[in-house]
């Protein structure tokens, strides 16, 4: 089946561009002779300048997004879970890629990989997105940009994908990530998906991993008695259940104290 439909995607990448330039080709013959026996031209030049721009389009999607390799899916049979953030179906996202922006488009992201998948249109093929073309996704009502690291600058965040929780003078990111572990359930040994998130706090001249409120205060320039007043009467927890949530609440918080 995987081979039948990669066989038909290969076929689809090479007619689709083929089709569509023959369609404008045999539109355009008749659409100029009408310029010249026609007294509407105008009418004439408005349709061709269409039929120019809906194959450029196609084209261009064609050529541009979907250049990646086809992304197979390696789930073993029987674990528990998925390795996707949010749903292992697909969710209607964006993509920033190589410059251009592209809306409504049914997207994965595999967070083993740290790999953002697009489904092809109308066919059962995904393909992976090339992640140095990504600047930034989104996928349902999250927002995850690129972050590039420095390996020899302390502090430097490896190089990824992270969720923008909150953006400004301080910039708050999560970074999500999956593992496959062995648990034992029923008394049988099971593979199941396990999901981790590690949230970052980056300022003009520091970053750093935030697992406690005392960490979060310390890379707070001003209003830190604010905040903190503030995480007592709301009874926010850092426990890793709550942690996320909690310290986008603050950071929005102390946002509203800045001038």
């Amino acid at each position: 089946m995987k081979t039948t439909l990669r066989r038909g995607f290969r076929l689809m990448r090479w007619w689709q561009p083929a089709l569509l330039g023959g369609l404008l080709s045999a539109y355009l013959q008749p659409a100029a002779a009408q310029v010249l026996a026609a007294a509407d031209s105008a009418t004439v030049a408005a349709s061709v300048a269409a039929a120019t721009r809906t194959y450029t389009s196609a084209l261009g999607l064609e050529t541009v997004l979907y250049d990646g390799a086809e992304y197979v899916d390696y789930k073993v049979p029987g674990t528990r879970g998925h390795q996707f953030f949010g749903g292992p179906e697909a969710q209607t996202g964006s993509v920033v890629y190589r410059g251009g922006t592209f809306a409504n488009l049914p997207l994965r992201y595999d967070l083993v990989r740290d790999q953002p998948v697009l489904l092809y249109p109308g066919q059962a093929v995904a393909i992976m997105l090339v992640p140095e073309k990504v600047a930034s996704f989104t996928l349902g009502g999250h927002r995850f940009v690129r972050v590039v690291g420095d390996s020899l600058a302390a502090g430097s965040l490896p190089t990824g994908f992270y969720e923008l929780l909150a953006d400004g003078p301080v910039r708050l990111l999560v970074r999500h990530s999956k593992r496959v572990f062995q648990a034992i359930i029923s008394q049988a040994l099971t593979l199941e998906y396990r999901q981790t998130d590690a949230l970052y706090l980056r300022t003009a001249t520091a970053t750093a991993e935030v697992a406690n409120l005392k960490q979060l205060l310390a890379l707070l320039p001003d209003h830190q008695a604010e905040v903190q007043r503030y995480a007592r009467q709301q009874q926010l927890s850092f426990a890793p259940a709550g942690r996320v949530e909690s310290a986008e609440r603050l950071l929005r918080y102390y946002y509203t104290l800045r001038p």
